[in-house]
């Protein structure tokens, strides 16, 4: 038996309020899928993009890593077509274009990356080094000095900063800028390779020395370091030292020119004539118009009683440069008399 409910106008059954509940209920779920619908087809999108520029960067980064720099600047590339403000991804495109020899590229990326955050003390670091590399040292330290500002504690921008100091001369700055860095990284041996140069740019070469050699037991392996190693203990009259170190300098550069010239001298101070001459010749055959070699040279076959040799070589500079020929002699004069051990008068 069914129940009804009578009224004036209207019969309302159970079955017909049943099936008038079942329509919203089936509405209001349709209303709820509709949203989640539309919602999903806005938020996967987002959530996709944002998925894909991580993993651009990440890749990149994993190129950088690699020195892959060809392939680090596609995925930066790929992540500026999802970020086109995307400030890691401009300031790595940046070096990345620096490190392949691009530096207009690496300009416009830098500074693209500067307009939005200006205040990236790694960015001011990255356009500082750029600025360096193109020799202007002004605008160098403007953004190295902002880089230190913005972050006080980091040993690579005081480096650079402390480098750049001493580039433009400015050695009371630089020392206690690369004093600082080297509190932070103690055993960094280019912070100490760069505390030498100041010394030694000061003339304070047992300090100079004490740093180069600290560059050295730190991992120092460069030929300029043991250069101005062996210069700097050359000029403290430590000619045993100086000789190993000039040595060292031309494993890791046998075509260190200046380094083969400063052994030739070495060896001329001490009378080493054939060991002289073989520098000088290395030297020559490195750059035929070395003249400093050729004079050290003719030099070392004068005094080695090689007269018809040495005459050889001053009718070359003499035809080059009279004033080549007699800086031959002159030199020659000087280091006769040390041999015979009278001062020059």
């Amino acid at each position: 038996m069914s129940v009804r409910f009578f009224r004036f106008g209207n019969i309302y059954s159970l079955e017909h309020i049943t099936d008038m509940n079942n329509m919203c209920s089936r509405y209001i779920i349709s209303s709820f899928l509709l949203t989640a619908v539309l919602t999903a087809a806005l938020v996967v999108p987002l959530v996709v993009a944002q998925d894909s520029l991580q993993v651009y960067l990440r890749d990149g980064g994993k190129a950088m890593l690699n020195k892959e720099f060809g392939e680090a600047i596609k995925n930066y590339n790929n992540a500026l077509r999802f970020d086109s403000n995307n400030v890691q991804a401009l300031k790595n495109l940046g070096v990345s274009c620096s490190s392949l020899g691009d530096q207009k590229k690496a300009r416009i990326y830098l500074e693209r990356a500067y307009k939005i955050n200006s205040l990236d003390p790694g960015l001011n670091n990255d356009l500082g080094v750029l600025y360096s590399g193109e020799g202007n040292s002004n605008e160098a330290i403007k953004y190295f000095e902002m880089a230190v500002r913005l972050d006080t504690n980091k040993a690579l921008y005081l480096t650079n900063l402390g480098q750049e100091y001493f580039k433009a001369n400015r050695i009371s700055l630089a020392l206690p800028v690369l004093r600082r860095a080297q509190e932070l990284e103690p055993d960094k041996g280019v912070i100490q390779y760069t505390l030498g140069n100041c010394f030694a740019a000061s003339n304070s070469l047992d300090s100079a020395e004490f740093y180069y050699e600290r560059s050295v037991a730190n991992g120092g392996k460069t030929s300029q370091l043991f250069y101005f190693l062996g210069s700097i203990e050359r000029r403290l009259g430590k000619m045993d030292k100086a000789e190993q170190s000039f040595k060292q300098a031309l494993v890791y550069d046998t075509r260190h020119r200046d380094c083969l010239q400063s052994l030739g001298m070495l060896y001329l101070s001490q009378q080493r004539y054939p060991e002289t001459a073989e520098q000088a010749r290395r030297v020559i055959a490195i750059d035929s118009a070395d003249y400093a070699g050729w004079i050290l040279l003719g030099t070392a076959y004068t005094l080695d009683d090689m007269p018809e040799r040495a005459d050889s070589i001053l009718k070359r500079l003499f035809a080059v440069d009279s004033g080549l020929g007699f800086q031959m002699l002159d030199f020659i004069a000087t280091e006769s008399q040390k041999k015979q051990g009278k001062p020059k008068e």
